[in-house]
């Protein structure tokens, strides 16, 4: 049995259990036990885990016979990259990658998590972004802004966090302490035609290029994230009812990223009030979590996962 590690973030040790509630555990062990049907073994660890000397990992979870166990000094085949970006994990992964394969390709991971680089790579599909490093320079930027809502978010992250939607003429009371990014706001109040009526995003998944499911997001009643970690609910979106519009879009995010042969992400969009889409991010870490009612798309996307991970392993082995 091959072994594959799914790398997270921090996590102690001493932990008993690798969850915190049964809503993500459920759909892990789904995997988990599907995973081996396939001949893998998958374990989850923490990047605080790696042993620099021995090159190994010194502790990780793994699921059998409906439990979770912890086992010791893991070589695994293969690492599925689900650890946030930060300069600490930067700093692992690029010492893990000189021992062991990392899908994501880390360069991937870098430039596609990055909001900055989404909008300077697309520049046609994503609001131009501006870098703010402090309250003048947040001024100045404001004139620019040519919405009544100004959008500030930090370069890198996910799950909606951090994120702040204000009026701009509001921006002089804030203090900026870090970097921030500074964006118009796209008003997505006009739903998407035939799909949903009001505030929403619409998240395309992907696996090597193929589109395997898409959902809308909408946020919680007076809230503008649409994030599932920030209240929102979700709802599958059949291939066949998508908008034409996405579909060019698609096409140039893959073309700028065809040097990478294989690759996990998602693609995030608005849609404003002429119906044009628009990149709210990319995103490289999609989460695995479905609903009891959504187990036909569940499937799919594990077995599009266990499959790209059996690619990367014969590659290796060739």
């Amino acid at each position: 049995m091959k072994k594959i590690l799914i790398l997270f973030g921090k996590e102690s040790i001493k932990n008993s259990k690798p969850f915190r509630g049964k809503k993500y555990q459920r759909c892990y062990e789904t995997l988990y036990d599907l995973a081996r049907k396939h001949e893998l073994d998958l374990y989850r660890a923490s990047y605080e885990w790696y042993d620099f000397k021995k090159n190994i990992f010194s502790h990780a979870w793994t699921y059998k016979k409906r439990k979770w166990h912890k086992v010791r000094n893991l070589r695994p085949h293969l690492i599925y990259d689900k650890a946030e970006t930060t300069p600490e994990t930067d700093y692992f992964r690029e010492n893990i990658v000189r021992k062991y394969k990392i899908l994501n390709n880390i360069e991937f991971t870098f430039l596609a998590g990055h909001k900055l680089f989404s909008s300077l790579l697309f520049p046609e599909y994503t609001k131009k972004c501006y870098l703010a490093i402090n309250n003048k320079n947040l001024q100045k930027i404001g004139k620019k802004i040519r919405t009544r809502l100004i959008v500030l978010k930090p370069a890198i992250g996910s799950g909606g966090r951090n994120i702040k939607i204000m009026p701009k003429r509001n921006i002089s009371r804030l203090d900026i302490k870090e970097e921030k990014l500074a964006q118009e706001f796209i008003d997505s109040a006009y739903g998407i035609e035939g799909i949903v009526s009001g505030l929403h995003d619409l998240r395309l998944v992907f696996v090597n290029n193929n589109l395997i499911y898409s959902y809308v997001r909408v946020p919680a009643k007076g809230s503008y994230l649409a994030n599932l970690a920030q209240g929102g609910s979700m709802f599958i979106v059949k291939r066949k009812n998508l908008p034409n519009t996405v579909f060019p879009l698609i096409k140039r995010v893959q073309r700028t990223f065809e040097v990478f042969k294989r690759k996990i992400y998602t693609i995030d969009l608005m849609f404003d009030k002429s119906q044009k889409p628009w990149i709210v991010e990319l995103n490289t870490m999609p989460g695995i979590y479905f609903s009891p009612d959504q187990k036909k798309w569940q499937s799919r996307f594990y077995l599009e996962l266990i499959k790209i991970f059996k690619e990367e392993i014969e590659e290796m082995q060739d």
